[in-house]
This record gives structure tokens, C-alpha cells and sequence, in this order.
């Protein structure tokens, strides 16, 4: 496995990626991927901003995450559109996904890792918690589907 920083020309791939697990996620249910899918611009201007990486195996995209600093804390950064493509789901690449996001968060000096799930995204929110993330409660507006649990890790600072 390979994880490397997504280049202009993987923008489609990295569309691609996120748009099967949003089908995938929307089949089971978990119904708010519809209005957070990221569009091309968006992703596009990650991709410039260095934010956004892919995750091989023998040079084939299988997933993507995107880490960039946190609007309202650039001292936290926050995990964004972690996403493997459903056969390779359930292989331990979103756990080393994870992992590798800690490590690069530490890197840059961040103070914690952040992000948002879904309510109903029971298994991303079990495995967030698996790697130490405090569940910081629920935030949103009704209907219930669009409501969202932010997950923070605090970095040990001696690492």
C-alpha cells in the first residue's frame, strides 16, 4: 500500500472514489452524503492546496482522504472525504488512513485531528473512537440523517 499526495491529474480518480462510497454509504442508508458530496472545483483546489492524498496498491487508486487545517483553528487539522472504494473496504486501509493522518498532522504541528460523521455512520464513528477520537457530540438541524458527531484527537506533543 502506497499513500501519496493526489497530483492534478488524479482529480478524476479521486471523484470517482468518493462518489462510489457516497452510492455505496446512501444504499445503507446514511442519507447526508447527497448534499456533502464535493464537487470538481472543490476538490480541484485541494488537490493545488496539497490537501488531498491517494491511497495504491500496485499504483491503483483504491482511496482517498483529504487533510487540511481547520477553518476556525489553523492549529487543527481536520480529516475530510476518507474514502476507499468498496471492494477494498473492510481491509484495514481506512484504520492505516487514519493512522497516516495522525502522523501527518503531527508533522505539521497540529494540535488535534478533527472530524465530522454522519449520526448514522455507526462504523466510522466505532472506528474513530477505536483510534482515540473523543466523540464531541452531535451538531445540525433536523431531519435526523443531517446531523453530524465531530470526532478530535489530541496529538501527544513530545511525538
Amino acid at each position: 500500500m502506497e499513500i501519496r499526495l493526489a497530483q492534478e491529474q488524479n482529480l478524476i480518480e479521486v471523484i470517482y472514489i468518493v462518489r462510489e462510497c457516497a452510492q455505496q454509504l446512501m444504499e445503507k442508508g446514511v442519507r447526508n452524503w447527497h448534499n456533502t458530496q464535493s464537487d470538481y472545483a472543490d476538490i480541484s483546489k485541494d488537490i493545488s492546496n496539497n490537501y488531498v492524498y491517494l491511497v495504491s496498491i500496485k499504483k491503483v487508486p483504491i482511496g482517498t482522504i483529504t487533510l487540511k487545517p481547520d477553518d476556525s483553528d489553523t492549529n487543527k487539522t481536520n480529516i475530510d472525504r476518507l474514502a476507499i472504494f468498496p471492494h477494498f473496504q473492510r481491509r484495514g486501509y481506512a484504520k492505516a488512513l487514519i493512522d497516516f493522518a495522525i502522523a501527518e498532522a503531527s508533522k505539521k504541528g497540529s494540535t488535534a485531528v478533527r472530524g465530522t460523521v454522519p449520526c448514522n455512520n455507526k462504523s466510522l464513528c466505532q472506528l474513530l473512537e477505536e483510534k482515540g477520537f473523543k466523540n464531541l457530540g452531535a451538531s445540525g438541524e433536523i431531519p435526523n440523517e443531517m446531523v453530524k458527531i465531530l470526532f478530535e484527537k489530541e496529538l501527544d506533543k513530545s511525538l
